[in-house]
């Protein structure tokens, strides 16, 4: 039979010896933290990454993201192996066009519409020019009109000897605003021509009228210096992106799953019991781990996938185009600034999640039934979702002073900060100070929503006021 100490036994003992009393009670309570805050994470995170839905979202996931890496890589395959020309037949009734010969006219074309490119038929630039007589005008009309001929431009000189050209295509611009871009480039060439023929008619000669296209000697200086190249800053951007959208989902999706689950716990009522092994305390934060640890889980597969798929970028660009291989601004390669996006999305997740993670848990510890959870946390999910959508104009105005201001506000910096980082506009220090911002915020809202939490847990079938509920918080 134990015996039971009393007082007096107490007094007997000597100081070193209630000392480690003391010391043995203090290393059983932080056994008894460690231990129960250790099995509800356990819980909360077999509880979610064993269930199907996980996998097999996960799974679909790593995929679309794979796919996405790859999509650049294989449109450059595409562009540079497509063999599709835009056929372009000449027919020239006027003879000398701007001084030039029949044969000089077809060159100047093929070379003005490839980008000042000398076209040769085994070539795949764009576009490519044929000059035809005269009599077979109305057999490449019927072309044009079939289809088999994209466009056909027949050169006439009326009395005024003006040069007069005749475009014929098969493009409906009648259904649309638009204009096809290769008939936007041929009229171009066109307007340009009858600008160089009646320079040829008043004198000037092929070398005086040509000079008259030639660009303005403009000199632009870019204040904005970038340590990136412009495949580098293409792949900041697009894994910036991609990082806002997962982190807005993960964030979104596994905090209002913490909310879920503590309306869910409360109302079957299984808290009561749970509290009877655990504080409050020790349930929120256990719960906030374990549910944070799922989303982690998959943020970190998600982020290997990507390493992984932007290393493989440069075999597989060698296996498709080998020595054809040209810079794009469509290349995405792993390089060390976007290890260094990827390494902070995982960061701004962590800290984005707990954040709201302990504001969720809050709002779920008020609601007395589980449907009441997603009327209750919209406050939140607006004030999250302004600084996803909020990241998306941030992309073209990244060093606007109120893209800065908004960057610091612990409930939008996880998507903002990110962009800014992409975009090179954000020094060190204030990456530092963002994520410092968010530790103490994160700090605080634990602290509050610990209040809340354990009041709200035990309160049913009342419906508690904002006053009411800043007034037991303030005397807890």
């Amino acid at each position: 039979m134990l015996k039971q100490s009393t007082p007096a036994d107490a007094q007997e003992k000597s100081p070193s010896q209630q000392s480690n009393v003391i010391i043995s009670s203090d290393n059983a309570a932080r056994h008894s933290l460690a231990r129960n805050v250790g099995l509800i994470i356990e819980r909360e995170y077999k509880g979610r990454v064993n269930t199907p839905t996980y996998r097999i979202t996960t799974i679909i996931i790593l995929i679309l993201m794979a796919i996405g890496i790859c999509v650049p890589t294989f449109l450059q395959y595409f562009l540079a192996t497509s063999n599709s020309q835009t056929q372009i037949g000449l027919v020239n009734n006027v003879g000398s066009v701007a001084n030039m010969s029949n044969d000089d006219l077809v060159h100047y074309m093929n070379t003005s519409l490839n980008g000042g490119k000398t076209q040769n038929t085994t070539s795949t630039s764009h576009f490519v020019v044929t000059a035809h007589a005269s009599n077979e005008s109305s057999d490449l009309q019927k072309k044009v009109k079939d289809g088999s001929l994209p466009i056909l431009l027949v050169l006439d000189r009326p009395a005024n000897q003006d040069l007069h050209i005749t475009l014929y295509n098969k493009t409906n611009t009648t259904s649309s605003n638009t204009v096809d871009p290769a008939q936007a480039q041929v009229q171009a060439l066109v307007e340009q021509l009858n600008l160089l023929d009646k320079s040829a008619r008043l004198g000037l000669t092929s070398t005086q009228a040509q000079n008259l296209f030639a660009p303005a000697d403009l000199s632009i200086i870019n204040t904005y210096q970038s340590n990136l190249s412009e495949s580098d800053s293409t792949t900041a951007l697009i894994l910036s992106m991609a990082g806002v959208v997962l982190i807005f989902m993960s964030v979104f999706m596994y905090g209002a799953g913490v909310a879920q689950g503590v309306a869910e716990e409360k109302g079957n009522r299984i808290v009561e019991i749970l509290v009877n092994a655990a504080t409050p305390l020790q349930l929120m934060i256990g719960k906030i781990i374990g549910i944070g640890l799922a989303g982690l889980t998959q943020m970190v597969c998600l982020v290997a996938v990507a390493i992984g798929v932007l290393l493989l970028q440069t075999p597989l660009k060698n296996a498709l185009l080998g020595n054809a291989t040209a810079a794009s601004s469509f290349n995405l390669t792993l390089t060390g600034s976007s290890l260094t996006l990827l390494l902070f999305v995982l960061i701004y997740f962590v800290l984005g999640f707990i954040l709201f993670a302990t504001l969720f848990a809050a709002v779920g510890a008020l609601v007395n039934r589980q449907d009441e959870v997603q009327s209750a946390i919209s406050p939140l999910t607006w004030l999250f979702t302004t600084g996803y959508v909020v990241s998306f104009f941030a992309v073209g105005t990244p060093q606007a002073a109120w893209v800065k201001v908004i960057s610091y506000i612990p409930f939008w910096t996880p998507t903002v900060m990110l962009v800014r980082i992409a975009s090179q506009t954000a020094f060190w220090w204030e990456i530092v100070l963002s994520i410092l911002l968010m530790i103490v915020s994160n700090i605080v809202c634990a602290i509050i929503a610990a209040r809340i939490y354990r009041f709200g847990i035990l309160m049913y079938g009342q419906k508690l006021t904002i006053r009411q509920a800043l007034t037991r918080i303030s005397r807890s």
